[in-house]
């Protein structure tokens, strides 16, 4: 009788212990699987377009992230286009932009906000310009996207 009663004292502390060793890493796997998901996830930055100017002119994204640039035409239809390659570089060989849909850089659609997913990989500064020729100013309808380290 004693020994089965020892036993069910065993028993009943090593569940509690498993227990609670299962309650205290649960957050751990939780931490682990947003970050990862985070990690996949693009970098959302929204820019507005008015006559002659973006809101904001000047984009600092990492090199390696993912980005969805978003951009919104309070007036009129703009867009957004993004050279590849940054400032200075010879434009040969692997661009330091990649897009997951190269056919919309540049496409500006009325009424449609415009989106751009792509992966900035080469430091560097990419100029990016309005893609809709939107009056006399629309020269300097100008801004960058300067990809650190």
């Amino acid at each position: 009788m004693r020994n089965s009663l020892f036993s069910m004292g065993a028993i009943l502390l090593l569940s509690s212990v498993s227990y609670c060793a299962t309650l205290a890493l649960r957050p751990m796997f939780s931490m682990q699987q947003e970050s990862e998901a985070t990690a996949q996830s693009p970098r959302v930055i929204e820019i507005s377009a008015k006559k002659y100017l973006f809101t904001p002119n000047e984009i600092h994204v990492e090199a390696g992230e993912k980005v969805e640039l978003r951009v919104h035409s309070i007036d009129e239809a703009h867009g957004v286009k993004l050279e590849i390659y940054p400032e200075g570089a010879k434009k040969k060989g692997a661009p330091g932009l990649v897009f997951d849909q190269p056919d919309q850089n540049g496409k500006v659609e009325k009424g449609v906000d415009q989106v751009l997913d792509f992966t900035a990989q080469t430091p560097g500064t990419y100029h990016f310009k309005c893609a809709r020729i939107c009056g006399m100013g629309h020269g300097r309808m100008k801004g960058k996207l300067i990809v650190g380290q």
